[in-house]
């Protein structure tokens, strides 16, 4: 055989091996472009489940849907410094909860402000009035007149959270408005102080991008749902590094509906003026116990009072010196000094009958005290 024809077979070969495989394919494989089609919806349901549509369009419907209820503030500030009073302009978040023009934002963002500009997602603009604030929990509510019904969020229930939750945070991080960003929910049942010296129980973790502006904004769930409140990050650099933390929206609403309606949130009240026990104390007066909250005095129709609890008479080494009563327990709850009176304590309601546990002249005794209303100002 001739080397062309030789070269002839040699093609022939090859060219009759690929109508092979192509025609195999054809026959015994599926469609590629189905078996393509099959996977991406394979990853959206392992993304998402129990949904038919993909994630991102689930966080652009969520963005569009709120955006509306979003709002800038932009905030006066007096400061006093060494050199005199002076004015700063400071940013926050905020989100509408009703139609005639309510919203509520973080304490911090609106405390000691002289004016309070709120912008809308259309840059309209409204001055608005503080109605009432929560320091305790950093949680505040204002007020603005717009012409026309305004978008209010959809409210959600931060009891149903789990760790792993997909979440949106919408606000004006930096002044930018109108940011979104997207994460899960790290872990729920952290602690937060406020301002206010309050520890605020149930606060959700999230990695979504918080920033500073983004306070007062809303973190919202894949329903749509406001799910909490953006408060504070920990940062090195002032900006997010994936540890942003939420007021949870069961708290917030509790806090923002009593605002509202009186411009005040009702506190449960002891009337007692009371000091840490410290160990100079232990050992100036042999105590037995060395925590606590020793009763210094009693206020005005105090609710402590009424119930037989003993304030401190005249002073150390005086001889008609009498130690107070020393609070070592609420509702069974251990009350090491003021921080944990106070934060037991905000776990009750104003008329709850409390079980107050304490310590005279080295004897334990239990009072059943019927809490009062702590009073404006105290």
């Amino acid at each position: 055989m001739e080397l062309h024809e030789l070269t002839l077979v040699i093609l022939a070969c090859i060219f009759g091996g690929l109508v092979g495989s192509l025609v195999t394919v054809h026959v015994f494989v599926p469609d590629l472009n189905s078996l393509n089609a099959n996977r991406t919806d394979e990853i959206i349901q392992n993304v998402y489940p129990n949904q038919s549509q993909p994630l991102q369009d689930t966080v652009t419907a969520i963005f569009s849907n709120n955006k509306q209820s979003v709002v800038y503030v932009d905030v006066l500030k007096v400061m006093q410094t060494p050199f005199g009073t002076i004015s700063q302009e400071a940013s926050g978040s905020g989100f509408i909860v009703s139609e005639d023009g309510y919203i509520v934002t973080n304490d911090h963002v609106v405390s000691d402000s002289t004016n309070i500009t709120i912008v809308l997602f259309d840059g309209e603009e409204f001055q608005a009035n503080l109605k009432g604030a929560d320091p305790l929990n950093d949680v505040a509510v204002i007020k603005i007149n717009a012409p026309n019904a305004l978008r209010p969020v959809q409210v959600g229930d931060s009891d149903d959270l789990t760790a792993g939750d997909f979440v949106v945070a919408i606000g004006s991080p930096f002044r930018l408005q109108n940011t979104i960003t997207f994460g899960i929910v790290s872990a729920l049942n952290r602690q937060l102080t406020s301002q206010g010296g309050f520890v605020i129980e149930k606060v959700i973790q999230t990695d979504a991008a918080v920033n500073p502006g983004n306070s007062g904004g809303p973190l919202i769930n894949l329903d749509g749902n406001v799910i909490g409140i953006n408060t504070a990050i920990i940062s090195q650099s002032g900006g997010s590094e994936g540890i942003g933390f939420a007021i949870p929206i069961n708290t917030v609403k509790k806090i923002y509906t009593q605002l509202i309606d009186s411009g005040k949130v009702s506190r449960p009240w002891l009337g007692i003026t009371g000091t840490d026990v410290t160990s100079d104390m232990v050992t100036a007066w042999k105590l037995t116990v060395n925590y606590g909250v020793l009763i210094v005095d009693f206020a005005d129709n105090s609710p402590a009072k009424e119930a037989g609890l003993r304030e401190t008479l005249s002073r150390p080494g005086r001889p008609d010196f009498i130690l107070g009563d020393i609070i070592m327990s609420i509702g069974g709850k251990k009350i090491t000094n003021n921080v944990d009176l106070l934060n037991v304590l905000l776990k009750y309601n104003p008329g709850n009958n409390v079980e107050v546990g304490v310590y005279r002249d080295s004897t334990p005794l239990t009072f059943n005290v019927t809490l009062g209303e702590r009073p404006p100002g105290v």
